[in-house]
């Protein structure tokens, strides 16, 4: 029986060291990097997968190192991403008829 309280109480501590290690990261990233920590905090509280908006952003990059112009498209089908699509584009600015 005492060996069990005492797991337990290892585990406890255990949790409470956990949260104690993410609250100073979270803390370090915030003073260090304020824009990495309101990304980190959004996907915390919105609980979206990060790997989606790893592909998002890797789209975005890839339309501002090409053309520039472009759309990046997520398709979700019942709560599942099934693509992101990177479009580039090329701005013409061109009237459709000559007159």
């Amino acid at each position: 029986m005492a060996k069990n309280k005492e797991e337990k109480k290892d585990l406890e501590n255990y949790h409470e060291q956990i949260i104690h290690n993410e609250e100073s990261f979270k803390l370090l990233v915030k003073n260090l990097r304020p824009d990495i920590f309101v990304l980190m905090d959004l996907l915390d509280t919105t609980g979206i997968n990060p790997y989606i908006i790893f592909h998002v952003i890797k789209h975005l990059n890839n339309i501002f190192i090409g053309t520039k112009y472009g759309n990046v498209t997520v398709s979700i089908e019942d709560g599942v991403v099934t693509f992101v699509r990177g479009e580039e584009a090329t701005k013409l600015n061109e009237r459709l008829k000559k007159i």
